[in-house]
């Protein structure tokens, strides 16, 4: 790909992109040898061997900042590539005359967690407890699911995050299946913190970041907040609201527990650095560890949002695919407010980078935009090309069909007479808690009963249906979500002897495949 192949055509791209999908600004890296064209300002800069070509994409702030090449945006899980990276960084030092006496002796990817912070890991079993190796973790083949709404709020440490793991049930046998876990990867941000002694973020400054000269990647709100003195700009986040037909500014994420599955802060220009260091195996990195990082270790087939035939592969940190013959290895990142993807083809040595301020529909985007700049490079037949955006809004479409029909869906068998509940709505009301979900604090608004969970990473309310008996329905509100989109669950209650509403479980982890998260109550 040259300068001439991101032109007039690809900014008309982009623009419509931009506009189907309510993102208002994105940012766009692309790596070619020892070029970087980079589309995010109106100038063009050369510097050595490196051209870089930038034109204006959208707003970073609303109404009228826009997107420069030093905007940073959150990475969300870009950030388990430096993970993974750093572990490889202690294993390194381990078989070295450097090695510290916190990391144990032996270190490698099959060290079990638990022997590096045994108080701190320990999960549903034993067996399991004993034997999540780094290289599990960071392959997602732990047995052990997302359980993305049970991630913490912002008042919770990283140390008593992890701690909580042993409440929440796994969902697979160790290395049986791929399970995303962001969880995972944040045992690992606290076991690397507990072998060094550092905050990860110092660490990655140090030993990944200041190497490659990635200057404007931060680990937290606050350090971009100081950085704003020096002219650096975060790109806020946004929601857009079909109501209204405007954006809703996001909050600002800032929750601990995310870590080393999430936590970064950085631009399309640090990144493309990071993308360098990965496409010519060179430092800091070494080579012994350059290959372990994008060896597969667990393959699957499903994922509605791979637009790459399957089957799939998850290395350490990084997805592997192929497209039309071609090895690509890349990840995305989705956050509230935020969404990017990074890859690269090591045999063409091209790669891309492209961070967006909105959740889900800017990694939408990205898709369409990647899936037409490979088409280009690789010469697909037109004939043979897809409109990826069209069909991303099939699927939406589906799924808000999907919704609207929750009722058949999850209760297929509903009987024509429908039982009455056993209590009044307010015999339901008070706070039930799970150990490693929180608290869940229902009351009446109205004639509905409700529960919100405004504090928890993922933020949301829940808005309770009755079906039949002790069965209900359960609405996840999140917050700025467009309401087709919120997810409906089976929820059921369940009343004891005393005529109590003692339990109420919900369908809130679908790898669990109908095993409900069960709370119980605490205080009426």
């Amino acid at each position: 790909m040259s300068v001439s192949s991101l032109n007039d055509e690809f900014d008309r791209l982009v623009q419509d992109l931009l506009q189907t999908w309510h993102v208002p600004g994105l940012a766009i890296a692309v790596i070619d040898g020892a070029s970087t064209f980079s589309k995010v300002s109106c100038h063009i800069r050369i510097t050595a061997l490196i051209l870089t070509r930038y034109e204006g994409y959208g707003l970073a702030s609303l109404p009228d900042v826009p997107v420069t090449p030093e905007t940073v945006f959150f990475t969300a899980s870009t950030t388990k590539s430096f993970t993974a990276a750093s572990v490889s960084l202690l294993i390194d030092e381990a078989v070295s005359t450097e090695a510290t006496e916190k990391i144990p002796p032996g270190f490698s990817w099959t060290s079990t967690i638990s022997s590096v912070i045994p108080e701190d890991f320990a999960l549903e079993n034993e067996y399991a407890t004993s034997r999540v190796t780094f290289e599990d973790a960071l392959s997602n083949r732990s047995g052990f699911p997302d359980h993305l709404k049970s991630f913490k709020p912002k008042t919770t440490s990283l140390q008593d995050g992890i701690r909580s793991l042993r409440h929440l049930p796994l969902a697979a046998e160790l290395r049986s299946q791929y399970l995303y876990s962001s969880y995972m990867f944040s045992a690992v941000s606290h076991a690397i913190e507990s072998m060094t002694g550092q905050g990860l973020g110092e660490f990655m400054r140090e030993r990944i970041w200041s190497p490659l000269n990635m200057t404007n990647t931060y680990w937290t709100p606050q350090e971009v907040k100081e950085a704003a003195s020096r002219g650096i700009t975060l790109a806020h986040g946004y929601a857009w609201n079909a109501s209204t037909e405007a954006y809703t500014e996001e909050a600002i994420p800032n929750f601990p527990v995310v870590s080393g599955a999430g936590a970064i802060i950085s631009n399309v220009l640090d990144y493309t650095k990071w993308l360098r260091c990965m496409m010519t195996q060179s430092g800091p990195i070494s080579r012994a560890a350059h290959s372990a990082l994008i060896e597969p270790h667990i393959y699957y087939t499903e994922q509605a949002t791979n637009p790459f035939p399957a089957p799939h592969a998850y290395a350490l940190g990084w997805r592997i695919d192929s497209y039309r013959g071609r090895r690509l290895i890349w990840h995305t990142g989705s956050w509230t407010g935020y969404g990017s993807t990074m890859m690269y083809l090591p045999d063409l040595q091209w790669g891309l980078v492209m961070m967006g301020n909105t959740t889900g529909t800017s990694n939408y985007v990205q898709t369409a935009l990647y899936m037409h700049l490979l088409d280009e490079l690789l010469e697909t037949p037109v004939c043979e090309r897809i409109d990826w955006s069209m069909k991303m809004l099939e699927l939406r479409d589906r799924r808000r069909v999907d919704n609207g029909n929750a009722l058949v869906r999850l209760y297929p068998e509903l009987p024509c007479s429908v039982d009455a509940p056993l209590l009044s709505l307010e015999g339901y009301t008070g706070r039930y808690h799970h150990a490693g979900y929180g608290d869940m604090e229902f009351e009446l608004r109205g004639n509905e009963l409700v529960a919100s969970r405004l504090l928890y990473e993922v933020a949301m309310v829940i808005r309770m249906v009755h079906v039949t008996g002790e069965s209900w329905t359960a609405k996840l509100e999140v917050v700025n979500q467009d309401p087709r989109d919120h997810d409906i669950v089976r929820a059921r209650f369940h009343v004891t002897d005393d005529g109590i509403a003692g339990q109420i479980g919900l369908d809130l982890e679908p790898a669990l495949q109908g095993q409900m998260i069960c709370f119980e109550r605490v205080a009426p």
